[in-house]
This record gives structure tokens, C-alpha cells and sequence, in this order.
């Protein structure tokens, strides 16, 4: 089946099939998804997902720890879409800004 997946900060949305993941899926459309390894490993495909159903395979916690996920931000190489979705892509610039802003001084 294929589901709607509006990508807020892209303001586009796409058909997206249920047996593949977020990164996959989305990986066709030129400029949508950062580039990234598909499997976990990397991080470069953090997301916040804002609204709809998905299901999910386990967060390499180097990359997404357990409050991350409890607050939707995962890794879009590991969301599998059950519904139409609202996701965001958090960017490594971003995430790094907030970490350092965070633990610095």
C-alpha cells in the first residue's frame, strides 16, 4: 500500500509504499533526502516525525537515544510508513548547533 508522506521542511509530498523504509522510499526523489549509508550506521537521516502512523526497527542509540525516540525523532533508513505522515529531516548543522549549545560552557 502506499501512503502520503508530506516532508515539512522540503514542503513536498510523496507516495511512499508500506515495505520500505522512509530513506528508500523518498530516496528517488532528487534533492528530498540527505545522502546516507540506508542502514542505520551513519545518522545523516534524522527525522522528527510530526503526525501519522508508522512502525519502526530498532535506533542505533549512537545516533538516536531513547528520549529521541520516545519524542519521534528517529532514523527515516528505519521508519516503515502504516498511514500518512508529516516528517521533517533535522540536520547534522542543526543537531550539532543544538548539542553544542547544550554541553557548551
Amino acid at each position: 500500500m502506499k501512503y502520503d508522506v508530506f516532508v515539512k521542511d522540503k514542503h513536498r509530498t510523496q507516495k511512499c509504499l508500506e515495505d520500505k523504509n522512509l530513506m528508500d522510499s523518498l530516496y528517488v526523489y532528487t534533492d528530498l533526502v540527505p545522502k546516507g549509508c540506508h542502514n542505520g550506521a551513519c545518522g545523516v537521516c534524522k527525522i522528527k516525525v510530526h503526525n501519522g502512523e508508522f512502525c519502526k526497527d530498532k535506533m542505533n542509540r549512537k545516533h538516536i537515544s531513547q528520549d529521541e525516540e520516545n519524542d519521534n525523532i528517529l532514523l527515516a533508513c528505519k521508519v516503515f510508513p502504516k498511514g500518512d505522515m508529516e516528517i521533517e529531516f533535522i540536520s547534522r548543522a542543526k543537531n550539532e548547533s543544538k548539542q553544542m549549545y547544550r554541553f557548551g560552557s
